[in-house]
Formats: structure tokens, sequence, C-alpha cells
């Protein structure tokens, strides 16, 4: 049975917590000395609202401890992405921020338990964070290999195999249970976040490469056309003049058929691309590009009927404003290439 854990139904890492909880679905020989009994009863807590049951059975506060060393480990490992001075810069911020964001998470976990809804609008950066983590998107497959583990029966493990889109298959994350001063078991820490983040920043790295690998194969191809078009351009006005009428048709003909139809045509290939949330802001770059090349486009095969100054000084703009742009686009894309 799949259960997907949305956007709304968690706090931060302790989605995790929550999450568990489909293990209750499963079936399992439950004693009341056993990790099983835990996992049944955070099931049963969540359906009851129930949150002293909760944190009878869920270490709150070392779940969410490991979770978010998990979390920073994971964003700056050195498998990351980020350069020796921005990893370090970036724990830094991070761990700043773990306090207050820790007790954001506990709020919206609370919240979440007694209605349903953690709260979002009030605990703020708990939704952002999921998304970071790629937890608002997954799916719990199963809950598996929960056993004591044998040199310290005091602790117990168990897999809860989630599927996450990003990753494109199935990841076991690590839960461990401990026995209380009651010999109860309580869920108590996540041992295999750090892994769990840094197999989703590989992911999302994977794909802003083949998107920036795929768009920069399309601008190339794009720029050669315009490079041909510009030398026909001057061979045209080498030959002809433009007080001619017939210099100014070829030059119609060549910015509607060739230029304008170019960048149409380099629009519709970036349109069609799988843009991850990374490669938004750059995208949307190449769009206004398009956009502002195609109207400048047209301005210019209008002044080659009009022949009003307005109309090419409009042109030029639009042209200069693309130069500008596509400047600004190729340092955005060497950032994030770097």
């Amino acid at each position: 049975m799949n259960k997907r854990i949305k956007t709304a139904a968690g706090a931060g890492l302790a989605a995790l917590a929550i999450a568990v909880a489909g293990g209750g679905y499963y079936y399992f020989h439950v004693h009341t000395n056993t990790p099983n009994h835990a996992i049944e009863k955070i099931e049963q807590s969540l359906h009851k609202h129930d949150t002293e049951k909760f944190h009878r059975f869920v270490d709150v506060d070392s779940l969410m401890d490991s979770g978010y060393n998990g979390f920073v480990a994971g964003i700056t490992s050195d498998n990351s992405t980020l350069t020796p001075d921005a990893r370090e810069a970036v724990k830094n911020f991070v761990q700043m921020l773990r306090a207050p964001m820790i007790l954001t998470m506990k709020s919206a976990l609370d919240s979440y338990i007694t209605t349903g809804d953690p709260n979002a609008k009030e605990n703020v950066g708990v939704l952002e964070l999921m998304e970071r983590t790629g937890l608002n998107d997954v799916e719990l497959r199963d809950v598996k290999n929960i056993e004591i583990n044998d040199a310290d029966r005091n602790e117990a493990f168990a897999d809860l195999i989630v599927f996450q889109p990003e990753l494109g298959h199935e990841f076991p994350i690590q839960l461990v249970f401990a026995r209380d001063k009651d010999k109860q078991w309580q869920l108590v820490r996540i041992k295999n976040f750090q892994d769990y983040v840094e197999q989703i920043n590989q992911a999302r790295r994977a794909q802003l490469d083949e998107y920036l690998k795929q768009a920069g194969e399309i601008n190339t191809r794009h720029e050669a056309t315009i490079r041909q078009a510009e030398q026909k351009y001057g061979s045209i006005l080498s030959l002809g003049n433009l007080a001619n009428d017939k210099t100014r048709a070829e030059l119609k003909t060549l910015v509607e058929d060739v230029l304008k139809k170019d960048w149409e045509d380099r629009k519709r290939e970036l349109f069609s691309l799988h843009v991850p949330k990374e490669a938004n802001d750059l995208h949307n770059l190449y769009m206004q590009i398009c956009d502002v090349a195609i109207a400048a486009s047209q301005d210019y095969s209008k002044w080659l009927d009009d022949k009003n100054s307005k109309t090419i000084k409009s042109a030029e703009e639009k042209i200069h404003q693309v130069q500008t742009l596509m400047n600004d686009a190729a340092t955005m894309a060497k950032r994030m290439t770097s």
C-alpha cells in the first residue's frame, strides 16, 4: 500500500515521524515490548489527534536533532556542488538557524497532530525545508527489517521504504528506536538522513546539468543561424541601398523568414525542456530574451515598410535589451555550471 505524504502533512524533518505511522497499516504480530508496538501507537495517536500519546512514542527532540544534523551534513558534504568556502558559509548559516527552525518544526508538528494541518502560515520555513529535502513528495512504500540490535537489546532498527520521484527509485530511511526509562520503545533518530539528502542533491544537480546542457546546445545552434543571417544582411546592404525598395524588401524577407522565425523556433525548443526548480530563473530569462528578440524583429520589419524613426528606435532599443539579457543569462548559466 502506498501513502503519499502531502506537503501539508508534516513538519519539516518530523515528517519522518509522521511517515513511519504508515507502518501501522502493515500487519505485524504486535507485542507491547517490541518496536512494532511503538509504530502502531504512533499511528493511533495521529488518527486520534493525540499529541500526548505521539510524544510518548516519539522522542521529538532527539528526532529533530538527528534530522537537522543529517540535513546540514547532507547539503554541506564533500560530495555537494558547493565550493569549500561556500560550504563553510552555508554550514554556519544553517547552524545559526538551528534553534528557531527546530522550534518552528515542533510547533508545526504539534499543529499537524492535533488538527491535521501544520499551520504553515505561522510556521514559516517548514514547507520550504520539506521541499529542500524532498519530503514534500515522498511516497511510503513499506516498513521492513524491524529488528532489535543484537549488540544492544535496548536499541532497534527499522527501514522506512519511501519512493522519491526525483531519485526515481526507492530509498530505505533507517529509523532507530530505543527504550526509555520505562522500557517503552520510542522512535529517537534517523540513521542515514545525510545519505538521503545527499542523494536528493545529487539528483537535482544531475537534472540541472542536463537542463544546462540541452539549453546550451539549443542556444548555440540558433546563435549560428543568427550569425549567418547577419552575414546575409551585410551582403544585401553591400549590394543594394536602404533607399531602394528592392533592398528593403529583401531585408524584410530575411528578418521575417529567418531571424524572427529562428527566435520563435528557439523559444519553442527551450519551452519543451524539463526545467528543474533550480533553473527556473534562468529559463524565465531565456523566455524573456526570445520574446524581446521576436518583438525587435517585428519592429524592424515594420520599419522597413513605414521608414518611421520611432519604429527603428524601438527596434534598436529592444536589440540592445536582448544583448544585455543574453549577457545576464550567460553569467547566470556559468555560475550555475560551476
